[in-house]
């Protein structure tokens, strides 16, 4: 019996590890790295750092992708290339968005399969969850906006507009959290932009900031979490940190008074 100890000493240490493992820590190391090689055209070492990448996740992110999918192309890597646009499509990425590629080696077989790919995105991925975030998105974009136009003393709002507003960004997030859990591509698919023809992040990380700077930080004790699941940059508990509004942190309607005292 004693001689065992060591072995199941040492089973329990690698799952332990193993379990700790924070799976986007290297990813996102990489894709930074990628991203700067790929900024000044150096499109080998790009396609490196992000095949580094994808190796660290089965599931890399959309934006991450487009990016990889042009540094294949550059570099003639077709096959990887093939593979990429799959992984997109199958995430919810329309057929307009590869017809830039129309020329390339991969695209005719890629085209007669995307019909399946399409499949299992619908069959796969949560659309209701993906929309609703987007709407909370966009109800915190406009929200943000009336705001600064305020702070400008463009238009006038009331102080119980200003905490109505964002009070019922804070609850909305709140909400969508506690039904579908915390956003992630994993769980909606890819954000395709059809007015711009374009793969971007979901806006989590802003909406964030926002509700923070809001007076409520939601969810502090389970950042890094998230971050390790790949719903936000591993980098971001640094953003929050520096994050200070005009209050004390305290909540919605104390930030909303000091603010209303000092523009107003």
């Amino acid at each position: 019996m004693i001689k065992t100890l060591p072995i199941l000493f040492f089973i329990y240490f690698t799952l332990y590890t193993s379990a700790q493992k924070c799976e986007y820590e290297e990813y996102f190391r990489f894709t930074d790295l990628a991203k700067k090689a790929f900024n000044t055209e150096n499109f080998k070492d790009a396609r490196k750092s992000f095949k580094l990448a994808f190796k660290e996740t089965i599931f890399p992110l959309g934006h991450d992708l487009s990016y990889a999918l042009i540094a294949a192309n550059e570099t003639k890597d077709y096959e990887w290339a093939g593979q990429i646009a799959k992984k997109l499509a199958q995430g919810g990425v329309p057929l307009r968005y590869f017809i830039r590629y129309k020329k390339k080696k991969w695209h005719k077989e890629f085209k007669s399969s995307f019909n399946s790919y399409n499949a299992y995105y619908e069959e796969c991925f949560d659309q209701e969850m993906k929309k609703r975030l987007l709407q909370i998105e966009q109800n915190d974009f406009e929200f943000t906006t009336k705001y600064h136009d305020w702070r400008a003393r463009k238009i006038e709002l009331q102080i119980q507009e200003l905490i109505d507003g964002a009070t019922k960004i804070v609850v909305d997030f709140k909400s969508f959290k506690e039904k579908y859990g915390f956003p992630n591509e994993r769980e909606m698919g890819y954000n395709y932009i059809h007015i711009k023809n374009r793969i971007e992040p979901y806006k989590t990380d802003v909406l964030m900031v926002h509700i923070y700077q809001m007076g409520t930080p939601i969810f502090r004790n389970n950042i890094h979490d998230f971050a390790c699941e790949g719903s936000l940059h591993t980098n971001f508990e640094e953003v929050i940190e520096k994050i200070q509004g005009f209050g004390d942190s305290t909540g919605i309607e104390q930030e909303m008074r000091a603010r209303y005292k000092k523009f107003r």
